[in-house]
């Protein structure tokens, strides 16, 4: 009887893997279908959403499945060469090369020995016409690969609060539609955090020509419940782990609570919760979260926990109010919220603690709003807060629970 061999955890839930899991990779149609029609068009395209969601792997499976070749450029080391171009050019020649210098191999070996003779003090007390270093990587990249090519432009972020970086890739925006550039059917993907591109090219130079060749695709945001559960039940089969329909519908649900849905997140800890079943000889049971919770905290969201653990009252009180406002912060579906929405809330999930008076909730999110490590964002224009980091709604969703009896709110006893 053959018995198929269980795979390794790690191949199958991939938190930080650069390249597609094609396993695991959950479709988004139409995510898939608005950026395969942009890179159509003749200009560049701009993804954009929040770190962890997936954009990677979305544009690496776009361009893949349609043999579109790509390279990628990391904004990061643009960054830390302070040069858009030269890190172009990195990732289309490999440095050193005699075919980046412009030599033949052997005018290349003649003028070395030369140098070698002391012919030449310096390399600069010769010159060689040649074309400048960006076009002449797109000719070899058009001469490898004819027809339209993406080079990625990975990491926006990085140099977003770079105004000379910010200047040198506009201007490289506006450059790829001269004929000598235009010929090498070249187009760029930008990809990063920020959302506000297009609207940082307008208070800028040439703004308007650079927005016009800038197509902006649709945000990728966090997974729906039906991606989360797609990964789950697809990555725990190859795992080989039974789980009935129910305990599949229930583990979803769970995994997107506490994830928010993060592509990443969901991986995470989805390998914790395997380590987990592994342990328990492949066996799964609902007793095996908490664990999984635990060791996710420790490894993940160790800092993160802590600020939570910072804001929480410092004592044992009758009501704990704070403790009630940050379990509904971590309750809440909206992006921003304001004191009034805290209160309904606070009424709503507690009401038997509920004084006459003003429960002053204004005051406490203003508190958890300031410090040295404060949990919310204050929009003064708005008069509402954000959460700074989802990971800290992550950890309230794992740490505190509200007892039914006593309607307080428990921090569960997590030793990290």
């Amino acid at each position: 009887m053959f018995i198929r061999k269980r795979p390794e955890i790690t191949k199958i839930f991939t938190p930080r893997q650069s390249d597609v899991n094609s396993e695991m990779y959950v479709g988004r149609p139409g995510l898939e279908k608005k950026l395969a029609r942009s890179l159509k068009r003749n200009s560049h395209s701009l993804l954009f959403g929040d770190s962890g969601n997936g954009k990677s792997w979305l544009y690496k499976k776009v361009l893949s499945d349609r043999s579109i070749p790509y390279v990628i450029a990391n904004c990061g080391n643009a960054s830390r060469l302070q040069s858009i171009t030269q890190e172009i050019c990195y990732c289309l020649i490999e440095p050193g090369t005699v075919s980046k210098l412009g030599f033949s191999e052997e005018k290349a070996a003649e003028i070395s020995a030369y140098v070698a003779k002391g012919g030449l003090s310096h390399t600069s007390d010769y010159s060689i016409a040649q074309d400048e270093p960006l076009l002449k990587a797109f000719k070899l990249f058009n001469e490898a690969r004819p027809g339209r090519k993406i080079v990625v432009l990975d990491n926006l972020e990085t140099i977003f609060d770079n105004p000379s970086l910010m200047n040198e890739l506009a201007d490289i925006i506006i450059l790829l539609d001269d004929n000598r550039y235009a010929e090498c059917e070249v187009n760029f993907l930008i990809v990063g955090t920020p959302a506000n591109v297009l609207e940082y090219f307008s208070k800028t130079k040439n703004s308007e020509s650079v927005a016009n060749r800038i197509q902006e695709v649709d945000k990728v945001n966090n997974l729906d419940s039906f991606q989360v559960e797609q990964i789950v039940r697809k990555g725990f089969s190859l795992l080989q782990v039974s789980l009935s329909d129910s305990q599949v519908l229930g583990l979803a649900d769970y995994v997107m609570k506490v994830t928010l849905g993060i592509a990443q997140r969901v991986h995470e800890y989805c390998e914790y919760l395997a380590y987990e079943i592994e342990d328990n000889d492949w066996h799964y049971d609902d007793s095996l979260l908490e664990q999984a919770d635990v060791a996710w905290l420790k490894t993940g969201l160790r800092k993160s926990y802590q600020v939570i653990e910072g804001h929480l009252n410092s004592r044992a009180t009758a009501v704990a109010r704070r403790n009630q406002v940050i379990f509904c912060i971590g309750s809440i579906s909206k992006h921003n919220f304001d004191s009034n929405h805290i209160d309904y809330m606070v009424r709503s999930i507690f009401p038997s603690t509920v004084p006459a008076t003003n429960m002053g909730i204004g005051s406490i999110l203003s508190e958890l709003s300031s410090g040295v490590s404060p949990l919310l964002k204050r929009h003064a224009s708005s008069n509402s807060y954000s959460i700074r980091d989802p990971r800290y709604l992550m950890c309230i969703r794992l740490a505190l629970y509200k007892d039914p009896s006593s309607e307080k709110v428990i921090k569960k006893g997590f030793k990290i």
